[in-house]
């Protein structure tokens, strides 16, 4: 074990988990995307680019440990030899350049979109970041998850026994016309409706319109012997394949 807690709680943020204190809940906490702002995390899980950058101009990374894909800093000298090697029709978005030596530079395809994007951030090397991990037999086993199941994913391979579920609304409460968020408006968050890719999509997991749901059904899957189960309402429950509506 990679803790003192044999649990893993991931922390959506669905509307489901508001006044819940988190500090109430006995084990390690991976939070997702932008529960930094209200939550110090064990863990903070996120691979979308928008608020990743959020995270990066706040130094949360300084004192608390967060999961990426593909951090890899490089010396901002190298930004623009590094840039060649993208395609010329990738449009190039660059953050807090000044107050770092290093940049942070990754491409991301936007998702069911023909725009290709290069993002190139800001960062520290010594910040507490690592990268995401897959398993021994398929490095990339997690490939393009959402937060959520990417956290779940993470916390079983670094071994937890008992990995819990906490606001995924999208799972137990899914409403196609409501952006089930409670960030919802702010940065990174400002569609009005549920993306469709939570529930309606390839059931290819790994693919950029593999839904939420394929997702965690492949975790399941793959981590037999975890214990998944879902806590709402004060209640812990096994999550199931049956546990989705």
């Amino acid at each position: 074990m990679a803790t003192d807690h044999n649990i893993a709680y991931i922390i959506g943020n669905g509307p489901s988990r508001k006044g819940l204190d988190l500090d109430t809940l006995d084990g390690t906490i991976f939070g997702c995307n932008a529960l930094y702002r209200d939550y110090p995390a064990d863990y903070l899980v996120s691979g979308d680019s928008t608020i990743i950058k959020e995270i990066c101009e706040s130094d949360y990374p300084k004192e608390h440990k967060c999961i990426f894909p593909d951090f890899d800093p490089v010396p901002k000298e190298y930004k623009e030899m590094i840039l060649m090697g993208f395609d010329p029709s990738f449009s190039v978005k660059e953050s807090d350049l000044d107050r770092h030596d290093n940049v942070w530079i990754f491409g991301l395809q936007d998702d069911i979109s023909e725009i290709m994007e290069v993002h190139v951030i800001g960062v520290n090397p010594e910040w507490l970041i690592t990268n995401m991990k897959g398993t021994e037999e398929d490095p990339r086993f997690s490939v393009n998850f959402f937060a959520g199941s990417q956290a779940m994913a993470q916390a079983s391979i670094m071994g937890f026994d008992e990995v819990c579920l906490v606001g995924f609304d999208s799972i137990w409460n899914h409403q196609e016309d409501t952006y089930q968020n409670i960030y919802a408006g702010t940065n990174a968050y400002k569609r009005e409706k549920e993306t469709s890719r939570l529930r309606v999509g390839t059931s290819d997991p790994n693919s950029l319109l593999g839904t939420q749901e394929a997702q965690i059904k492949k975790v399941i899957d793959r981590f037999e012997d975890v214990n998944y189960t879902i806590y709402n309402d004060g209640i812990k429950k096994p999550l199931t394949y049956d546990s989705f509506i």
